[in-house]
């Protein structure tokens, strides 16, 4: 039992020699197949990198809390809208049973005529429900892409000057790890609120 360990271990180093050499192979290969296109340390170390915390704009970004609140506000119409349409139909079904149950219906043609009524209004109302949020959800949408275009575009202005390589997006926790000292949040927010300030 105790020479079969050493023998296991050996058969080991040897299998990850054979696959780290064809691994070596196969990335010497690669870099030929894709015009000798290889990276090292020496190319990447002029590199220029710094990111934005796209959390912290869009909470501090005055175009972007205008939007915010425009959206709500319009929400807000429309949910006060349907609430006392929504009513309205509440009542009408509440009069209507209890003419049902009263037996104020004159016969089976007016009772047929009335909950016809009714479930047109019904229809009528689902169809505007879906009508106004539809229309929301697509102004929400023209509205964040305007946000992104401004966003993008100061960026890419601010990038003729400053000249970085790379310029990521922090969202959440997208990015594990990076160093403070290429944050550049607060310079693109102040630039942002300073231009959104003289449109």
């Amino acid at each position: 039992m105790r020479n079969i360990k050493p023998l296991f271990e050996s058969i080991l180093t040897v299998a990850c020699i054979i696959l780290f050499t064809q691994c070596a192979k196969n990335t010497e290969i690669q870099a030929e197949a894709h015009g000798k296109c290889t990276l090292s340390l020496d190319s990447i170390r002029g590199i220029r990198i710094a990111y934005v915390n796209l959390d912290t704009v869009m909470y501090r970004y005055e175009f972007a809390l205008d939007i915010n609140k425009e959206i709500i506000s319009k929400e807000t119409r429309i949910n006060n809208t349907l609430d006392s349409k929504r009513k309205r139909l509440e009542e009408e079904v509440a009069e209507f049973e209890y003419k049902c149950n009263a037996k104020l219906l004159a016969n089976e043609e007016q009772f047929i005529e009335e909950r016809d009524k009714i479930l047109k209004k019904e229809q009528e109302y689902i169809n505007l429900r879906e009508e106004l949020y539809m229309q929301l959800e697509s102004e929400n949408m023209a509205r964040s892409k305007e946000l992104r275009d401004s966003i993008n575009n100061y960026i890419l202005e601010h990038n003729k000057v400053k000249g970085y390589d790379f310029i990521l997006t922090k969202i959440g926790d997208n990015i594990l790890y990076a160093n403070s000292a290429f944050d550049i949040t607060n310079e693109i927010l102040k630039g942002l609120n300073k231009r959104y300030k003289k449109k």
